[in-house]
């Protein structure tokens, strides 16, 4: 079970630097979240564990 999404400008951040990560490599993904102020514990989650990821809404 996940929880609802209530930060939708982080969660769009979060899509985006999923798409540059697999477009581009982990690390430019990484980056891209971080400039945009993703937690880092969601950027990990998100990078190392796509399994784990929220489905896109």
């Amino acid at each position: 079970m996940t929880i609802p999404r209530t930060d939708h400008q982080t969660a769009a951040f979060v899509d985006q630097g999923i798409a540059i990560a697999e477009q581009e490599g982990f690390g430019q993904g990484y980056v891209f979240m971080r400039d945009h102020n993703v937690p880092l514990t969601v950027v990990l989650r998100v990078l190392s564990e796509p399994e784990q990821r929220r489905q896109r809404q």
